[in-house]
């Protein structure tokens, strides 16, 4: 059976950062699943390395193996890859999008803003959390935190 293809996910890998150095320039998009004799696994399962950690480094994933990697480097190739593959979603609640992402809940904006915003939105909060363990505040407002601002808000009034 031939491994799944999906050029834009690779495309959109080789714009994170490496895993290890977190470089930003030359990145390529290490498969990490199984795989047979002369094939890759899905590309599903690759990650974003820099050459020197992919490929021509010592400590490279293909001169030490998957799992001497993950021991060097200090990282779990499995939930990294299961992390990269989370897929946000949108729903209407009241007059606004809300969207969920890893666990999180966003307000997106009112309703009049459109669903082609919302999408937009919603994947730039995806693409700004880059690399696993590190989040970076994105478009959008956490709904506890919106929660939190229009509670200080009415008591003020």
């Amino acid at each position: 059976m031939k491994p799944t293809r999906n050029l834009k996910y690779l495309a959109w890998i080789r714009t994170q950062p490496c895993l290890v150095c977190g470089k930003t320039g030359g990145i390529e998009a290490a498969h990490t699943g199984p795989h047979g004799m002369a094939q890759k696994s899905p590309d599903t399962s690759a990650i974003p390395l820099c050459a020197r950690h992919h490929r021509t480094g010592s400590d490279s994933y293909h001169k030490l193996g998957p799992r001497a990697f993950e021991l060097r480097h200090g990282l779990d190739l499995r939930a990294i890859v299961a992390r990269l593959n989370e897929k946000p979603s949108i729903r209407i609640e009241g007059s606004s999008f809300v969207g969920k992402y890893r666990d999180e809940e966003f307000l997106l904006g009112p309703l009049q803003i459109g669903l082609r915003s919302a999408v937009r939105i919603i994947l730039n909060i995806k693409r700004e959390d880059r690399v696993p363990g590190i989040g970076t505040e994105g478009p959008g407002i956490r709904i506890r935190d919106f929660v939190r601002i229009r509670e200080r808000f009415q008591l003020r009034q």
